[in-house]
């Protein structure tokens, strides 16, 4: 069975009975030569699925990327499973290894702060929350390092068109850090891709917007409803197979 993520008719990850890919869309407006292209990021994959990318960031001439700035003790905790798992000699893969400041291209990151992510994390997450995620995240990680293949890490990457009836459960109860980590965040990103669109729309250029596959939605969905965009082409890049 395939698993599919769509915006705008288009899918953005693709797990399949092979391997997991990821679709490169490219944004266009009939009035302006503006380009906007979405990289869908996972934060594992294969060393050739981060250069693929990086190959066609050359292209641009404006990279708008993911990341918090500074530290935080939050991103090291809901980071911690996937950099663990890069480590796993059997899964071969490796953390998202994207270079972006040695392209020579400009990149701005319209993300939270350590320290904004770090407080808000604090005051605005219930402490049963806090308190079951701690061990969660390690307990995945043992988990997917002991028994846990590309395969079955491709069901936990994938994106649903649908979610099913657990994932609404799940969401609906961590509510509040899926506000903090997700839907606040993509606020900020649309907010940075919306001035970019009416400062330069005008200019034939390429904008890459290189995020989280599941910021994508939100902005595809702005692209198209408020700004005017089509998605007019798209690319998979395999992130890595089952082999």
């Amino acid at each position: 069975m395939v698993k599919y993520a769509s915006i705008c008719a288009m899918q953005i990850i693709e797990a399949s009975v092979i391997g997991v890919r990821s679709a490169v869309i490219t944004f266009r407006r009939p009035e302006t030569p503006m380009q906007i292209v979405l990289f869908p990021m996972l934060h594992l994959g294969t060393r050739g699925f981060y250069k693929a990318v990086a190959a066609r960031l050359g292209d641009c001439q404006l990279v708008v990327a993911e990341g918090i700035r500074g530290r935080s003790g939050t991103t090291s905790l809901l980071t911690m499973s996937y950099r663990l798992l890069g480590r796993s000699r059997r899964l071969g893969l490796v953390v998202q290894e994207l270079h972006l400041d040695t392209l020579g291209i400009p990149v701005t990151r319209p993300d939270m702060t350590g320290k904004e992510l770090d407080s808000r994390w604090r005051k605005e997450v219930s402490r049963l929350h806090r308190l079951l995620v701690i061990p969660a995240v390690p307990v995945f990680a043992v988990f997917m390092l002991l028994l846990g293949t590309r395969r079955v890490l491709g069901r936990y990457l994938a994106l649903d068109d649908l979610p099913t009836r657990e994932q609404e459960m799940v969401e609906g109860a961590f509510e509040d850090i899926e506000k903090i980590i997700v839907h606040d965040r993509d606020v900020l990103l649309i907010d940075a891709l919306t001035s970019i669109h009416e400062e330069r729309c005008t200019e034939a250029i390429k904008v890459a917007v290189v995020y989280g596959a599941g910021h994508m939605p939100a902005v595809a969905a702005v692209l198209v409803g408020r700004l005017g965009y089509q998605a007019r082409s798209a690319e998979w890049l395999t992130v890595f197979d089952y082999s």
